[in-house]
């Protein structure tokens, strides 16, 4: 991923108001990240815990999206699939996130969800090593078909979004 100023990620955000932009608490580490090891800019805002934001390139542009969260989706029991990463996690780790459309029917309150994980941390979980076996494909492999299979989840979940 390409590095992103923080007006470029301001400006990036598709499904909210100007007001919403200036509040907005950016990444206190967002000029030392480790843009390599991401596929999108994601994390919650600390002065508003029921938001998060997710920032992608898409087009050579920086393209995002306010996310809110809700609850945890399932019984304390539960092992809950991450819909972006698709690891499981337990019921707590995982929440649902809903943007708003973009125009008038985000004001309406139309919106579309997603079960991701909490701290929004897929990148660190799709480029983690997996224990290898005897039969699966190598290291690399797996962890360039995980980022893929991300990335093309993302995408779906931009389109539905913004269209």
């Amino acid at each position: 991923m390409q590095p992103m100023s923080p007006a470029q990620v301001r400006t990036s955000l598709r499904n909210v108001d100007e007001r919403a932009r200036r509040t907005m608490q950016l990444p206190r580490d967002l000029s030392t990240l480790d843009w390599a090891g991401r596929d999108a800019l994601a994390w919650r805002d600390p002065r508003a815990r029921h938001r998060g934001y997710i920032v992608r390139w898409h087009h050579n542009r920086p393209e995002g999206l306010l996310l809110r969260v809700g609850a945890s989706p399932a019984r304390p029991d539960r092992a809950v699939m991450c819909s972006l990463c698709r690891f499981t996690a337990r019921f707590d780790e995982v929440v649902l996130l809903t943007a708003p459309r973009r125009g008038s029917a985000g004001l309406r309150g139309d919106a579309v969800g997603i079960l991701a994980c909490e701290d929004l941390g897929c990148h660190r979980k799709l480029r983690s090593p997996p224990a290898p076996g005897s039969l699966d494909a190598s290291i690399e492999e797996i962890i360039s078909t995980r980022i893929d299979g991300f990335e093309s989840r993302l995408d779906a979940f931009f389109r539905a979004v913004l269209r």
